[in-house]
């Protein structure tokens, strides 16, 4: 089975003043942090290729991206919200004639740059073994709600159709949980919304 990474990273950042994911973390952007991780999980063979979804003309970004070998979607709206983004990820998923066909997606968020490589891999094994059409991880150091990356199987993939806004496919997954499979994992995956997150991770 063939798995896609699906790289979301057109936020606005407004909790953060904007910019956000080119800010700079210990002298390189914010956003490479989790593109590297990509990155190593492509070398490692896990994943067959990636499409990321970035900010119409974000040239610096676009460029981020493709130099980790991932294939862009523009997103010209980017206050439509994190749904929007999956939305049109998705679609570039299945429009963009990748060989070989994608069987499954594994979705990753820009603003967070420390995503264990452990859980990533965890989340690929237990997809692997017939889990699905969902699968998420819970990290034992967070609260009780699982986080990211998530895999989605194709025949998943019309569920985003039901989205709207910033809150991404939470909300829609806590109404149906016999759709997820959950895996507890180790370590966390801090989000970084705010300056003040920022400051924190710098701090670590």
């Amino acid at each position: 089975m063939n798995l896609y990474a699906l790289f979301l990273a057109a936020g606005e950042g407004r909790r953060f003043g904007g910019g956000k994911l080119l800010r700079p973390h210990r002298g390189r952007p914010l956003v490479a942090y989790a593109l590297d991780t990509l990155a190593n999980i492509k070398g490692r063979g896990w994943i067959a290729g990636g499409v990321a979804v970035i900010p119409d003309r974000n040239t610096a970004l676009r460029q981020l991206a493709r130099d980790r070998g991932l294939r862009v979607t523009g997103n010209r709206d980017p206050g439509l919200g994190l749904s929007h983004s999956l939305k049109l990820g998705l679609e570039a998923l299945q429009t963009m004639a990748l060989d070989p066909a994608p069987d499954a997606c594994l979705i990753l968020l820009g603003d967070q740059p420390r995503v264990p490589i452990a859980a990533i891999e965890r989340v690929i094994e237990t997809w692997k073994e017939g889990a699905g059409p969902v699968v998420r991880p819970l990290y034992a150091a967070e609260s009780d709600a699982p986080g990211h990356p998530v895999i989605m199987t194709r025949d998943a993939w019309g569920f985003a159709g039901a989205l709207s806004g910033d809150s991404g496919l939470g909300p829609f997954l806590h109404s149906h949980p016999e759709l997820v499979t959950t895996v507890t994992v180790d370590g966390s995956n801090p989000d970084i919304d705010t300056p003040e997150d920022l400051a924190r991770l710098d701090e670590r």
